[in-house]
């Protein structure tokens, strides 16, 4: 019991740490994760919301020769600052129609977004790039307690069919470790839905929305967009790799056990015939008693009659 046990915790430190250095191996690029962040912002709002974003993006188009530096100062007392020159090469483009609204929108905002961002030190994502580059600087202490992991495994087992069975057990696991949290934010939004309307019609009004399901919305975009093709490929591959594990084992399971009923059955029959067998052997014997006997009985009778015979001619 203690030993399945022991098996049990080990293999999930082996899922734990190898689900961890799978995330920790993309690097989080700040400026593009939240420009990408507004885009997703920008796409699951409502039409009526985007709309009412880019009609105040035209106004400040307007407005840029007019007011130049006043209106600037406007718009910097909101939480974005916005580069003029940049928005005015924008404003032409989406005026003569080069580019659409999203487009428009997401220029615009990654026009206000620095080449280097820096995040204030108690956010979440500021935590989240200081454990990546901690498991980064310490990914050879990570290997090595792996490495140990995977031999304290075998000791355990003690049995390579039991081993791989526990691989197989893992690489079900991280499969699902990883899919999972994606799996279900996309049943999120097929079931429930992503809105981001409340935020994105707070962007530039220099306000944020306590909209619950808008804040839950960003939320879900964020981890979103941990989630690269490198990782959802990885879990797809170890996934599949446990599933045909688990498919081979069942099989391997399923002959074994056929085989032994076969044997089972080849026993028993074995056995019904050396009984039959033996049955007959001991009525061939019997017969063969009682042939004898009636063969002694009648040698007897054949006596008997001859000593009467003789008697008679005595008389």
């Amino acid at each position: 019991m203690f030993r399945k046990f022991f098996i049990w915790i080990v293999k999930n430190l082996i899922v734990l740490l190898l689900v961890t250095l799978i995330f920790s191996a993309v690097a989080l690029d700040l400026p593009s994760f939240v420009k990408g962040l507004f885009k997703d912002i920008f796409q699951y709002a409502s039409p009526e919301a985007q709309k009412g974003v880019v009609g105040k993006l035209t106004i400040t188009c307007s407005g840029l020769e007019e007011a130049g530096d006043a209106l600037q100062q406007e718009i910097s007392k909101g939480p974005i600052s916005l580069d003029f020159g940049k928005i005015g090469a924008l404003c032409k483009d989406y005026s003569s129609g080069k580019i659409n609204d999203r487009e428009f929108f997401f220029n615009v905002i990654g026009s206000a977004v620095p080449d280097k961002l820096e995040l204030p030190k108690a956010s979440a994502l500021e935590k989240y790039n200081s454990i990546i580059e901690t498991l980064n600087r310490n990914k050879i202490i990570y290997l090595i307690t792996l490495v140990i992991l995977f031999v304290l495994l075998y000791l355990l087992t003690m049995d390579v069919k039991l081993f791989i069975t526990a691989l197989t057990e893992i690489s079900f696991s991280m499969g699902i470790l990883i899919l999972l949290p994606y799996a279900a934010i996309i049943a999120y939004d097929k079931l429930v839905g992503i809105d981001t309307t409340p935020i994105l019609s707070s962007i530039l009004q220099g306000s944020f929305s306590l909209d619950i399901k808008g804040i839950i919305s960003v939320v879900l975009l964020m981890l979103l967009r941990t989630y690269t093709v490198l990782i959802i490929a990885s879990g797809i591959a170890f996934l599949g790799i446990g599933i045909a594990g688990k498919v081979y084992i069942w099989k391997s399971r399923k002959e074994s056990k056929a085989a032994g009923t076969e044997t089972k059955k080849k026993s028993e029959k074995e056995v019904k015939e050396n009984t039959k067998k033996s049955k007959e052997e001991t009525d061939e014997g019997e017969e063969a008693d009682k042939k004898d006997r009636g063969r002694k009985k009648s040698t007897q009778e054949i006596l008997d009659e001859l000593e009467e015979i003789h008697k008679n001619k005595k008389k």
